[in-house]
């Protein structure tokens, strides 16, 4: 069992990701039994922005004559939030399979293996999060640039980036502005005039007008909120985000389809290869933002990259994908809640959002794209006031409120979930129905996640000099760990490990700068004088 969020005393506020090893609360678990008496923060000489514990078990950590190994032996995982805590035995045997040497972590500092947690979500961990971003955003660039991990130079190749939204499942409020400012960040803080929210509307059948005049702001909490919760169509939404990664595995199809067909009207094989992310709308409903590369064919080398033929356009390949995104629609599964019938899943009707990527006079670059795509799989439902982990029967109750839009999601999905073949709702009501992954692409777009961490293994083991790996001899290493727990051990542990993180970072971060420095002053001495 986890306890990385019990208190480190009885009666004070609990710490996320530390006190794991914290003595556990006899209300929480009845067989245990507390240690010590209930103090207030008073008895303990709070200090204002100082927690008596925090300094207590950071000073003695800080004094311990072994600090600089613990230092050390967590640094890979120092600037975690919630790092995981791994025991047993390393094994290291020669290349006859003969055992070499044993070491147990029980010789080493917490008699733990400290391992980051891997968590790509930055709301529970931004280190872990950070992470993930950077390869997703090294893996993209990758796919549109190449010349590197043994993909070919992909700058002749044709891309577009591409949004696609769901439908309207009523009228919510929404924030629109036509004309940014120069200096404006648009989506991250937008400070611009935005357009009269709805001007004109009716009044419902349950006596709530449809109708408002404000200019939300950007932060406005009314943004994606129903006129009227009653007409809104709640259950059409969570069914849409349940069944949206089979409606993209359809589109792809078509596209294909579309593809072989102008492929055939020009004489010409044609092979797309994309990477798509999903994105939460404030409403509690996904769209997809989705980079789609065109490749040309070699029958002598079908494995091969090359790229399209000359005579296939921008202008043809965008045709083809906007065509299959209008044919592409379904029925889902019957449900009873919906008169026996399914629900009619097929994107919005405002259409597709289609941009070229590096085209001559375009808006859209490569950098753009790749910054933006990979932004996006760090973030999950956050932008819709909620962040949940799992929706359970008891839980349910106290997020299903039936009085607010995102309570009616989950409850719709709790509800419909009782259907064997939409069981996933249940499973999933914490995301509103979706259970697809944060991100997908071909098999030949680019590298893997699991590649680019396989190379930053290498260069952390080889303190970087990667030429010195042996696969052979990494191979005689056997590891034989177990879960042993999570979060640090005391919240002075995480104070020390996140600030010897944070300042190996600015110190890497000064280094990089005082090379950008020496490059352009070099650059400004070279420089040629006008004449």
């Amino acid at each position: 069992m986890t306890s990385s969020t019990l208190p480190l005393a009885s009666g004070t506020t609990t710490v996320p990701g530390t006190g794991a090893s914290a003595e556990p609360d006899a209300g929480y678990w009845p067989w245990a039994t507390t240690t010590g008496t209930t103090r207030t923060p008073a008895d303990d000489g709070w200090v204002r922005g100082h927690d008596p514990r925090t300094v207590a078990t950071g000073r003695a950590r800080a004094q311990d004559p072994d600090y600089p190994d613990w230092l050390g032996h967590v640094r890979a995982a120092s600037a975690c939030k919630h790092p995981i805590r791994l025991a047993g035995q390393i094994h290291v045997n020669d290349a006859d399979g003969n055992r070499m040497v044993t070491i147990d972590t029980a010789t080493m500092p917490d008699g733990a293996i400290y391992t980051p947690c891997g968590n790509r979500r930055a709301a529970v961990c931004p280190s872990c999060a950070e992470v993930y971003r950077r390869d997703t955003y090294h893996l993209i660039k990758a796919g549109l640039q190449g010349d590197r991990w043994g993909l070919p130079p992909l700058h002749e190749h044709i891309a577009i980036f591409l949004t696609a939204t769901a439908p309207s499942f009523g009228p919510v409020h929404h924030r629109t502005v036509k004309v940014h400012a120069a200096d404006c960040r648009k989506k991250d803080g937008c400070t611009c005039r935005a357009d009269i929210c709805r001007p004109f509307g009716r009044v419902c059948p349950h006596g709530v007008e449809l109708r408002c005049t404000a200019r939300h702001k950007a932060g406005d909490s009314h943004l994606g909120q129903p006129f009227c919760l009653d007409c809104y169509d709640h259950d059409g939404q969570v069914v849409w985000n349940h069944e949206a990664p089979e409606l993209w595995r359809r589109t792809i199809q078509q596209v294909d389809r579309e593809l072989r067909r102008l492929g055939r009207t020009h004489g010409v094989e044609l092979r797309r290869r994309y990477i798509k992310v999903y994105e939460f709308q404030v409403r509690g409903v996904v769209h997809y933002h989705a980079l789609i590369r065109l490749d040309g064919y070699n029958p002598d080398c079908p494995e091969a990259i090359v790229p399209p033929p000359r005579q296939i356009t921008r202008d043809m390949f965008e045709d083809a994908a906007r065509t299959a995104f209008v044919k592409t629609s379904y029925t889902s599964t019957p449900h009873p809640a919906n008169g026996g019938q399914g629900w009619h899943i097929a994107w919005g009707d405002k259409g597709l959002d289609v941009k070229h990527v590096n085209a001559p006079g375009g808006t859209v670059n490569l950098a753009q794209i790749t910054g933006y795509l990979a932004k996006y799989v760090t973030k999950s439902t956050e932008v819709t006031g909620l962040n949940l982990r799992r929706v359970d029967d008891l839980t349910v109750e106290v997020h299903g409120d039936p009085t607010t839009h995102l309570g009616r999601l989950i409850r719709a999905c709790w509800n419909l979930g009782e259907h064997p073949a939409y069981t996933r709702l249940r499973r999933y009501a914490h995301q509103f129905g979706y259970g697809g992954h944060i991100a997908t692409k071909s098999r030949a777009f680019s590298a893997t996640l699991g590649f680019i961490r396989m190379q930053r293994t290498i260069w952390r083991r080889t303190e970087g000099h990667p030429h010195t790996w042996d696969d052979q001899q990494a191979e005689q290493v056997i590891y034989e760990l177990g879960y042993h727990a999570t979060g640090w051990i005391t919240t002075g542990d995480a104070l020390l490990a996140n600030t010897a993180a944070a300042l190996a970072r600015a110190r890497h971060q000064a280094g990089l700068d005082a090379l950008a420095d020496g490059l352009a002053a070099a650059h400004r001495a070279t420089r040629p004088l006008a004449a």
